[in-house]
C-alpha cells in the first residue's frame, strides 16, 4: 500500500468514526495487512497530536501544555477504568 493509500484510508477512518460509525471503521480496516493497519494507526495518532497541539496553542498554550493535559487524560482514564 502506497503512502497516498494509507492516507486515503486514514481519512475515511476518520470520517466513519465522525459519524458515529466505528463498524464501518473497522471494516475498511479488516481486509488490510497488519502492516498496513499500523501506518494507518500511527497516521491516527499524528493528526490527534496535531489537533491537541492546535487546541492548545487556540487556547494560548503550547506543545507542552498540550502534552500535560494528554498526560492528565490519560491519568483520568486509568483511574476511571482501574477497578475493571
Amino acid at each position: 500500500m502506497s503512502e497516498y493509500e494509507w492516507d486515503r484510508t486514514t481519512m475515511a477512518v476518520v470520517a466513519s468514526a465522525l459519524s458515529g460509525d466505528s463498524d464501518g471503521a473497522v471494516e475498511l480496516l479488516r481486509p488490510l495487512p497488519q502492516r498496513d493497519v499500523c501506518h494507518v494507526a500511527v497516521r491516527l495518532a499524528a493528526m490527534a497530536a496535531d489537533a491537541l497541539i492546535v487546541a492548545a496553542q487556540d487556547a494560548g498554550g503550547d506543545r507542552a501544555e498540550a502534552l500535560s493535559q494528554w498526560q492528565q487524560c490519560i491519568l483520568q482514564h486509568e483511574a476511571e477504568h482501574s477497578g475493571e
